[in-house]
C-alpha cells in the first residue's frame, strides 16, 4: 500500500491580514467599532507619539491630533515619530501625519498646529478625548470647552513625573471632571501663570524641566490605549443602558497611579466636586 503525502498546508494564510491579532483579541464587532471610532488627541510630544502608535497599530479609523509646537531635539530621546532634522522645522502634529502611516496603514490622521483652544470645533466631533499635555493652562480650558457641549465627551487624561505615571478615566457630569480636584486658589495661579508666561519671554525660556526617559512615556501611553480600546467599543452601549461590555469595563471616574520605582501600583475614585472651580461642571451636575 503506497503511503499517501500529506497536503501541504499554508501556514500564512492566518497572518495575511494585519488586524488578525486584534481580531481574536477584541473580536469582530468589536474591531469594527474601533475602526470606525474617532479620537482627539491634545498634545503630540511624548504621550501623543505613543497613544498616536498604540491606537494606530489598533486600528482605530481617525486621531485628530492638536499641538502648537515644534519638534525639538530633547523630544527625540522618547518620540518614536521625530527624527534628528525635525529639530525646530517641523511641527509635531506634522511629523506624526507623515509617519504614522507607516506603520498603520488603515488609519487616517488630522494634523491642527493649534493650541487646542484656537482649533476648530469640528475636532470636538469625535468618540473620545485623550489629553496627553505638560501644562494645566491648556487642560483648564479643554475641559471647559468639553463641559460646554452636550453632551461632553470622556476624557483620558495622562500624567507623568520621574517615576511614575498617572491616568484618569473620566465621562464628566457622570464622574469628576478635569479639574474638580483642582482648588479655586489653584485654578487662579493656572490662569496668572499663563498671563506671565505670555508676557515675560525670559521666564518662558527658564521654566524646569524634569528629567523623562522613554519606558516611563511607554507605559503612560498603554494605559491610556487600554483604557480608551475599552471606552471605545462599549461607548454606544453605555450610553444606552448604562452598561459597560463584559470584561471590558473601563476604569471610568478612577485614577490609575504606577510607580515604577518599587513597581507599587495604586486605583481609586475621583470623587466629583460639587463646589468646582469650573461653574460649566457645576451646572451640568444639576441637570444630571
Amino acid at each position: 500500500m503506497t503511503k499517501k503525502e500529506p497536503t501541504p498546508v499554508d501556514l500564512q494564510f492566518f497572518e495575511k491580514n494585519h488586524h488578525d491579532r486584534t481580531r481574536r483579541w477584541l473580536g469582530t464587532t468589536n474591531l469594527e467599532t474601533i475602526q470606525q471610532s474617532t479620537v482627539l488627541m491634545v498634545g503630540a510630544g511624548a504621550v501623543g507619539n505613543e497613544v498616536c502608535k498604540n491606537l494606530g497599530l489598533l486600528g482605530v479609523g481617525k486621531i485628530i491630533l492638536v499641538d502648537p509646537d515644534k519638534v525639538a531635539a530633547s523630544n527625540l530621546n522618547r518620540c518614536v515619530f521625530f527624527r534628528p532634522g525635525d529639530h525646530d522645522v517641523k511641527y509635531k502634529v506634522d511629523a506624526i501625519a507623515e509617519r504614522l502611516p507607516e506603520l498603520a496603514t488603515d488609519t487616517k490622521l488630522e494634523p491642527h498646529p493649534l493650541p487646542i483652544q484656537e482649533a476648530p470645533d469640528s475636532v470636538w466631533d469625535v468618540d473620545l478625548v485623550l489629553v496627553g499635555v505638560d501644562n494645566h493652562y491648556a487642560r483648564y480650558l479643554l475641559n471647559a470647552k468639553n463641559l460646554s457641549l452636550a453632551p461632553p465627551l470622556p476624557v483620558i487624561n495622562g500624567a507623568m513625573g520621574k517615576d511614575f505615571v498617572s491616568v484618569e478615566v473620566l465621562a464628566p457630569p457622570h464622574t469628576a471632571c478635569l479639574v474638580c480636584s483642582w482648588s479655586k486658589d489653584f485654578v487662579d495661579h493656572v490662569v496668572a501663570n499663563e498671563v506671565r508666561t505670555r508676557c515675560d519671554p525670559f521666564f518662558v525660556d527658564t521654566v524646569p524641566r524634569f528629567p523623562m526617559i522613554s519606558f516611563v512615556t511607554s507605559v503612560v501611553g498603554a494605559v491610556m490605549s487600554w483604557e480608551a480600546t475599552k471606552v471605545l467599543v462599549g461607548l454606544t452601549q453605555w450610553r444606552k443602558t448604562g452598561q459597560w461590555q463584559e470584561e471590558l469595563e473601563p476604569a471610568l471616574g478612577r485614577f490609575i497611579q504606577y510607580d515604577l520605582h518599587h513597581h507599587k501600583s495604586l486605583t481609586g475614585l475621583i470623587m466629583a466636586n460639587p463646589r468646582c472651580a469650573e461653574i460649566f461642571c457645576r451646572d451640568k451636575r444639576k441637570h444630571t
